[in-house]
């Protein structure tokens, strides 16, 4: 397994930076991408490079890009994409939202299956998605196989202890093979959308969880970020 790439605070100002670097060597993209939401470019620097990688990130100010960054997933290896998210809810709040089938409908897509590991499932999309229930442990997790290693798995833990923030994280996995012989490679096959996907997906379990309206992000933007880290991982 290769090294985890994941996004920090660090890595985004040193985009920025590079951003306005290239602006004033009068690189062509970096004017362009600057231009697109600045008409003014007389007077540019740092907090204006922060801004406009924001913008392209889908995010309205740098501060909520920099915010968010702690809910942003990562890449273990070219074929297992992780993402966690905290939740301010009991641990079988969590849990009856992940396991039971009726919840499950709610936030990601409706699905039958029996709670217990060996079951059968079926996630009714277009086209629809089978598998088995590889993993079912109370209160713990709950894996969806859809075929050799390759799985969503669902699992949640506290967070320090505290019994009322629960921590969930989900690993989809693919199969090394499937992402070599992808046209394109990794680079394709997880973007656009996959990765933005889960973003999505992790958002509507909150609302669905807290009743709290989803936050209102570009998610076909946010897919960009990714694509910087899936080629920093590829490369």
């Amino acid at each position: 397994m290769g090294p985890t790439h994941t996004p920090n605070i660090e890595n985004l100002r040193n985009q920025a930076k590079s951003l306005l670097r290239a602006w004033r060597q009068n690189d062509p993209d970096a004017r362009r991408r600057i231009e697109e939401y600045y008409a003014n470019t007389t007077r540019i620097g740092l907090q204006t490079a922060q801004y406009v990688l924001a913008r392209e990130y889908g995010f309205s100010s740098w501060s909520a890009l920099v915010d968010y960054v702690p809910r942003l997933g990562h890449f273990d290896d070219i074929a297992t994409f992780r993402i966690s998210r905290a939740f301010d809810v009991s641990a079988q709040q969590l849990w009856s939202a992940i396991s039971s089938p009726c919840e499950i409908g709610s936030w990601l897509l409706p699905v039958s299956f029996e709670p217990k590991a060996g079951a059968c499932y079926e996630f009714r999309s277009q086209p629809s998605m089978t598998g088995n229930i590889g993993e079912y442990s109370q209160q713990s997790a709950i894996r969806f196989d859809s075929g050799e290693d390759s799985f969503w798995r669902f699992a949640i833990e506290s967070t320090d202890g505290h019994t009322s923030r629960m921590l969930l994280t989900v690993v989809d996995r693919m199969t090394i093979e499937s992402v070599q012989q992808f046209p394109g490679g990794a680079t394709k096959i997880w973007n656009p959308g996959v990765t933005a996907g889960w973003h999505e997906i992790l958002d509507a379990l909150e609302s669905h969880l807290t009743g709290r309206k989803q936050p209102r992000i570009d998610y076909s933007r946010l897919c960009k970020f990714y694509d910087r880290v899936l080629s920093q991982l590829v490369n």
